[in-house]
């Protein structure tokens, strides 16, 4: 037969076993006397110690009441005020990326048009630019 350990005994002992459990050692502790010896002797060692315990606490011990210093903020309130928030901004881009993209002819920067038409055929890091082969290519932009 199978006998319990100190830890459940003392679970039986402190109320902290389920029903079902409880029930098990219930049934296990009618039929061996081993068991019982041993829930009796746990019983009283614990209630020994509690005993024991009382006398470093004393009995008129006062709580102070906890008060908060601060109300806390209602988080579902700043959740709908972020969520409105990060929705319209997403609505303005996609407005912005709307309209931009609308525009069928790109931006010109005039620096640099004038290399959107040339390619050098051959390059000869020996030569100076202007005796360097260039054509001129239509920009299919």
């Amino acid at each position: 037969m199978k006998h319990f350990d100190e830890i459940t005994i003392q679970k039986y002992i402190d109320n902290e076993l389920s029903p079902e459990e409880r029930v098990a050692v219930e049934m296990h502790l009618e039929t061996c006397e081993e068991c019982k010896k041993q829930v009796e002797n746990q019983r009283v060692f614990s209630e020994k110690v509690k005993d024991s315990l009382d006398g470093f606490v004393p009995d008129d011990i006062k709580i102070p009441e906890f008060k908060l210093s601060y109300q806390p903020k209602k988080t579902r309130t700043l959740r709908i005020v972020l969520i409105s928030s990060l929705s319209t901004a997403c609505a303005i881009l996609l407005a912005f990326f709307i309209i931009k993209g609308v525009k069928n002819e790109p931006e010109k920067n005039d620096a640099f048009d004038i290399y959107d038409f040339i390619t050098i055929e051959e390059y000869d890091a020996n030569k100076p630019m202007t005796e360097q082969l260039f054509t001129y290519m239509e920009n299919n932009i």
